[in-house]
């Protein structure tokens, strides 16, 4: 198990327009090329969802449960994919008409090797930072 921490990245947007991007389950998925999406509303704050995505130069089957704590952040528990067993927390911080991301979490994996898996998750939150990025700031400046 590799503890990860992630923080400093910022979104271009207040917090109430990253949940509003957080909850269009069709948008976020479509910025990260989400494929055979499945979801599962669990309670009115938490769910499980399913998709396949390109990772590290291959189709990957990725599962996750989550739990929301608006305006908080999200647990997740990874149940299927290159991170399965892994859990995580997303918390944001407003910062005027910004939001600050922090990820923090145990991760494992099936198939990376440990001395690889900081590495692949840091490199996965980024490339997700980078797509949700430009559709957040596009959502943020929608009247």
């Amino acid at each position: 198990m590799v503890f990860v921490r992630d923080e400093g990245s910022v979104y271009n947007a207040p917090i109430e327009v990253v949940w509003k991007f957080l909850s269009f389950d069709t948008q976020h998925s479509s910025t990260h090329g989400q494929r055979n999406a499945v979801g599962k509303e669990l309670s009115a704050n938490s769910g499980e969802y399913s998709w396949d995505q390109d990772f590290e130069g291959a189709s990957q089957r990725f599962a996750m449960r989550w739990t929301a704590f608006a305006p908080f952040g999200i647990a997740y528990e990874v149940l299927e994919g290159p991170f399965a067993e892994s859990k995580f927390f997303v918390y944001y911080r407003p910062r005027g008409n910004k939001t600050r991301v922090t990820m923090v979490g145990d991760f494992v994996s099936p198939t990376i090797p440990p001395v690889r898996l900081e590495t692949s998750v840091l490199g996965f939150f980024a490339k997700e930072f980078e797509q949700d990025s430009p559709a957040i700031a596009a959502l943020a400046a929608t009247p």
